[in-house]
C-alpha cells in the first residue's frame, strides 16, 4: 500500500525534484514546494494524502509547518532533516510527525518509511476523497482507492461528466467530448456508457458514479476528490 498524492516541502530543489520523480515511479502523484510559505499560499493542504517535510526550511521552519498540517489533516507526515540529536527528533514528533529520518537518505529509504507510516495509519487511507481520474487519465479511482482502467473514449466521457459539476450533460455534448462518430440517435454513446457502467461495477464492486437523465443525457452523481460534483443518490 502506498499513498496516491504526496506533497514534498523542501528547499533543496534537486533532492526534492528527484525524489518526486522516484515516487512517481511508485504510481504516486508528487508535488514539490520550496518553502512553507509557498505551500500555504497554494491552499492545497486537503489535496494530499502524505507530506514529506524538511525540518530546516527558510522562513517558517518544518516543526511549525508540521504542527499546522497536523491541525488540519490526518495525512501521514514524514520529517526529513540534516539536524542531528534528540531535540530535532522530539520536536518533530511532538508537532505531529509520524516518522523522522536523517539526511543524507536514499530514495528507497524514504519510500520504505512512507509505506511503513501508511500501513500503520489506516485512518489516512480511509479518507473519502471521492472519485477521481488518475494523472494519466487512463484509470478511474474509486473512493476506496480501487483503479478501474479506462480507454481513451471512456476517459473523455468521465471527464466531461465530472466537469459539469453535477449538472446533466446532453448526449450531443458527450459525443463531441468523446470525439465519437455515429448517427444522431446516439446509440453508440449509449452502448459505450452501458459498457462503462458494467466495467466499473464489475471491477470496483461499487455502483457507477453517473446516472441516466431521461430525455437529456447523463449526470455525474459521485463525489469528486476536489469537492466538485453532486452528492450520490
Amino acid at each position: 500500500m502506498f499513498p496516491d498524492r504526496i506533497c514534498i516541502i523542501d528547499d533543496d530543489t534537486d533532492f526534492a525534484q528527484f525524489l518526486a520523480q522516484y515516487l512517481e515511479l511508485r504510481k504516486a502523484q508528487a508535488k514539490v514546494f520550496g518553502s512553507a510559505e509557498e505551500f500555504m499560499q497554494s491552499n492545497w493542504i486537503d489535496e494530499f494524502d502524505f507530506f514529506i517535510v524538511d525540518l530546516g526550511l527558510p522562513g517558517l521552519d518544518g516543526v511549525d509547518l508540521t504542527a499546522l498540517i497536523r491541525a488540519r489533516s490526518d495525512a501521514g507526515i514524514l520529517v526529513i532533516s540534516g539536524r542531528m540529536g534528540p531535540d530535532a527528533f522530539n520536536s518533530a514528533l511532538a508537532a505531529g510527525a509520524d516518522m523522522f529520518v536523517n539526511k543524507p537518505v536514499r530514495f528507497d529509504q524514504v519510500s520504505h518509511a512512507i509505506s511503513s507510516v501508511w500501513r500503520r495509519a489506516p485512518k489516512t487511507k480511509a479518507r473519502d476523497n471521492g472519485w477521481s481520474i488518475d494523472k494519466h487519465g487512463m484509470a478511474l479511482v474509486t473512493p476506496d482507492g480501487t483503479e478501474v482502467s479506462l480507454s481513451v473514449l471512456e476517459s473523455r466521457l468521465i471527464l466531461r461528466l465530472m466537469d459539469a459539476d453535477g449538472q446533466p450533460v446532453t448526449r450531443t455534448d458527450l459525443v463531441e467530448a468523446a470525439e465519437m462518430h455515429g448517427g444522431s440517435d446516439h446509440r453508440n454513446l449509449d452502448a459505450a456508457i452501458f459498457r462503462l457502467r458494467r466495467k466499473i461495477e464489475k471491477e470496483s464492486g461499487m455502483p457507477a458514479p453517473f446516472k441516466t437523465v431521461h430525455g437529456v443525457g447523463y449526470q455525474f452523481v459521485g463525489v469528486r476528490n476536489d469537492g466538485g460534483g453532486a452528492p450520490a443518490e
